[in-house]
């Protein structure tokens, strides 16, 4: 097997992450920021493609909790759209629904393990400040939350 990809696609950045060869495990791997020149996002994710020899791209698709697409989801649509015309490997959409909330909650407990604190578990929010640091963290996470939901789902 290859590995796949996966982007969380915002209106400032783009979360990248990937799977490993065996298609078990997904990692953050980049976050990209998004350009008005499309050519440069096509071509920064053509180039990742290369890199990290992927063979599938999974997109995450905002549906909202009434199980609806709306604005942004349409948003996604269009830009995977685009993207298709630039790439060769098959696109696949995966439900994002929570990932950036899961992602956040997965970059608190690493940070807090790094600092040795014991892990709060419930609904502190996170810091502005760390927030702000975190951005390109959280983006590539919440890519390796939804790859990994994927992962698991083809599994079974």
């Amino acid at each position: 097997m290859a590995r796949l990809m996966a982007l969380d696609v915002g209106e400032a950045r783009i979360g990248v992450a990937v799977s490993d060869s065996s298609r078990i495990l997904a990692s953050p791997y980049t976050t990209l920021r998004v350009s008005r020149d499309e050519a440069r996002i096509w071509s920064a994710i053509q180039h990742l493609i290369n890199e990290t020899e992927t063979e599938g791209l999974v997109i995450g698709l905002p549906i909202s909790l009434d199980g609806q697409i709306y604005e942004q989801g349409e948003r996604v649509q269009a830009f995977a759209e685009r993207l298709k015309q630039h790439i060769t490997i098959p696109v696949t959409f995966w439900d994002e629904r929570l990932s950036t909330v899961e992602a956040e909650r997965l970059l608190a407990e690493r940070e807090q393990q790094a600092q040795g604190k014991p892990i709060r578990r419930g609904g502190k929010r996170l810091k502005d400040g760390w927030k702000r640091r975190q951005h390109q963290g959280i983006d590539a996470m919440a890519a390796a939350v939804i790859l990994q939901e994927y992962l698991d789902h083809a599994a079974q």
